[in-house]
C-alpha cells in the first residue's frame, strides 16, 4: 500500500527545505524529496556561497592594490578547503534539524508526478516508491543554460555548476555574460591572477539590472584592473585548439574579433529546472520560462503551489525562501500573495550595488508619481573614515505620499545596508518614518536619514 503525505515538497533548497520544516512544524505529515540527497540546493554547493568564500580570498588578496604576487594554486587550495568544511557542514546540520522533526521525512531520489495526487520517487539504487499527498510544493530550482553556439569548443564550456568544483584556476578565462554572476566571478577571479576577459551581447554589463550610472562605473572599475569587456558583442564559435579555447564573437559594427584562453564560462542565465517532474501527468502549466503560478503560488493545479527558480520570476535564493513561507501559508488556509517588487539583492562586486523595490523607471511604468533623490558618499563620515572614494544612495519615492517604493546603492559596504533598505520597501515606510529613526554615528546607514529629511525638507519648499 503506497504511504500517504498530507504535503510532499519536491527539491531540498532554499525554497523547499524550508517549506517542508515549516509544514512539519505545523503538524502536517511532509515528504521533502531531494535528488541528491543532500540539503541546500544550488546556492550552497554551486552559487551564493562558493561564490562568497571566493570573493573574501580574493578581497584578503588584493592584488592589484599592493602589486604584490600570488600563489594562485595555495589560495585555490584553501578556497576549496574552507569549501569542503562550509558547505557540508551547512548541509549536514539542516539534515540533522529535519531528523529531529517527527512529521517530516527526507528521501534521497528523483520525484515525478503520475497524476494530480501521486508521485514516484526512483532512489539512487533505482528502487521505486509510489506516495499520494494532499498538497505538495515545486521548488527544484534552476540550471545553467549553454547556447547553442557553433565550434568545436562549445562541449567543453564551464558553467557556474562545474567551476565551483575545479581542482585548480585557469590562468585565463573569457567570461560569455556581464549579468551578475559573470561580473561578479570576473572580478573575484582577476583578483586572483586569472586573466580575465567578459564578453557581453547587450550594449552594456548589467544591462537592465542595475541603473545605467552605476553600471558605468562598475565597467570602469573593472577596466582599471585589467578586466577586458566586449560590449555589444554576439558570440559565433568557441572553438578548442590544443590545450586553448578560440572564442569567436562579431562586434555591433560587423567587426569579428577574438579573444583567447584557458577556458571558457558560460554565464548567459538560467532555465527552469523541470526535467523528469513529468509535469502533464498532474496537469500543471508550465513554459520555458517556468511553472505559472498566480500571485499566491499556485499552479493551475489549485492543491499544488511552486516557489523559487522553477517559476516566472526573480532567481534569488532569499525570494525562494521568501515565496517557501508564503506557499505555506497559504496552504495552511491563509491568502498570502507575493510581490516580487518588494525583492531586495545586492551584486558583490567592488563597490557592491545593493537594490530593494522599484526603480525610478519601474515606479512611473507602475503608475507612481514618482521621484528620485540622491545622497553623494563623498560627504560621509563613515565613508570618509573606512577609505571609501564615494559611492551613491537613491531613494524612489511616491510624491503624493512620500512612500519610499524603492531603495538603491552603490557603495563599498552596501550590503551591509541592504536589510534596512530591504525592511524601508517590504513595509511601505515614507520619508518621514525613516527621518524619525535614529541612525547611529559613523555608519553607512546615517545616509538614510539624511536623504530623507533632505528629499522631505525639498518636497515642504516645493509645496508638495
Amino acid at each position: 500500500m503506497k504511504e500517504h503525505f498530507d504535503a510532499v515538497v519536491i527539491g531540498g533548497g532554499p525554497g523547499g527545505t524550508p517549506a517542508a520544516m515549516a509544514l512539519a512544524g505545523a503538524g502536517r505529515k511532509t515528504l521533502l524529496v531531494e535528488k541528491s540527497g543532500k540539503l541546500g540546493g544550488a546556492c550552497l554547493f554551486v552559487g551564493c556561497i562558493p561564490s562568497k568564500i571566493i570573493r573574501k580570498a580574493s578581497d584578503d588578496a588584493s592584488i592589484h592594490f599592493t602589486g604584490g604576487t600570488i600563489n594562485v594554486e595555495k589560495v585555490w587550495h584553501e578556497i576549496r578547503k574552507k569549501m569542503n568544511r562550509i558547505l557540508p557542514g551547512r548541509s549536514d546540520a539542516a539534515l540533522k534539524k529535519a531528523g529531529q522533526m517527527p512529521k517530516l521525512t527526507v528521501k534521497a531520489g528523483r520525484a515525478r508526478f503520475l497524476s494530480a495526487r501521486e508521485i514516484e520517487v526512483s532512489d539512487p539504487s533505482g528502487r521505486i516508491e509510489v506516495f499520494s499527498f494532499d498538497k505538495a510544493v515545486i521548488a527544484t530550482g534552476s540550471l545553467s543554460f549553454v547556447p547553442p553556439f557553433s565550434g568545436n569548443g562549445t562541449a567543453d564550456v564551464l558553467v557556474s555548476e562545474r567551476f565551483f568544483n575545479r581542482p585548480s584556476l585557469p590562468s585565463s578565462l573569457v567570461i560569455i555574460g556581464g549579468g551578475p554572476i559573470g561580473v561578479e566571478l570576473a572580478q573575484m577571479l582577476n583578483r586572483l591572477g586569472v586573466s580575465t576577459v567578459i564578453v557581453e551581447n547587450m550594449p552594456s554589463i548589467l544591462h537592465g539590472v542595475v541603473p545605467s550610472g552605476f553600471a558605468t562605473a562598475i565597467t570602469q572599475k573593472l577596466e582599471a584592473e585589467k578586466i577586458h569587456i566586449y560590449t555589444g558583442a554576439k558570440v559565433i564559435e568557441i572553438n578548442k585548439q590544443g590545450e586553448e579555447f578560440v572564442t569567436i564573437f562579431e562586434k555591433s559594427n560587423g567587426e569579428k574579433q577574438s579573444a583567447r584562453s584557458e577556458q571558457v564560462l558560460v554565464s548567459t542565465g538560467k532555465i527552469p529546472n523541470l526535467q523528469d517532474l513529468n509535469l502533464e501527468a498532474a496537469g500543471i502549466k508550465y513554459s520555458r520560462r517556468g511553472i505559472e503560478v498566480d500571485n499566491n503560488l499556485k499552479t493551475s493545479v489549485e492543491w499544488i503551489f511552486a516557489v523559487g527558480d522553477v517559476i516566472d520570476g526573480p532567481k534569488f535564493a532569499h525570494l525562494a525562501t521568501h515565496e517557501a513561507f508564503i506557499a505555506v501559508k497559504n496552504i495552511l488556509g491563509g491568502s498570502a500573495r507575493v510581490d516580487f517588487k518588494r525583492n531586495s539583492w545586492v551584486l558583490f562586486t567592488d563597490p557592491e550595488i545593493m537594490s530593494a523595490g522599484y526603480s525610478l523607471a519601474e515606479a512611473t511604468a507602475a503608475g507612481f508619481n514618482a521621484v528620485e533623490g540622491v545622497y553623494d558618499y563623498k560627504i560621509d563620515a563613515a565613508a570618509q573614515v573606512h577609505d571609501i572614494n564615494g559611492g551613491e544612495l537613491r531613494f524612489v519615492v511616491d510624491a503624493k505620499n512620500k512612500e519610499i517604493l524603492g531603495v538603491h546603492a552603490m557603495v563599498k559596504g552596501a550590503d551591509s545596508i541592504a536589510g534596512e533598505a530591504a525592511l524601508i520597501v517590504s513595509q511601505r515606510l515614507t520619508l518621514m518614518d525613516v527621518a524619525k529613526a535614529i541612525h547611529p554615528h559613523p555608519t553607512l546607514t546615517e545616509a538614510f536619514g539624511f536623504l530623507a529629511q533632505e528629499m522631505l525638507n525639498k518636497f515642504l519648499h516645493s509645496g508638495n
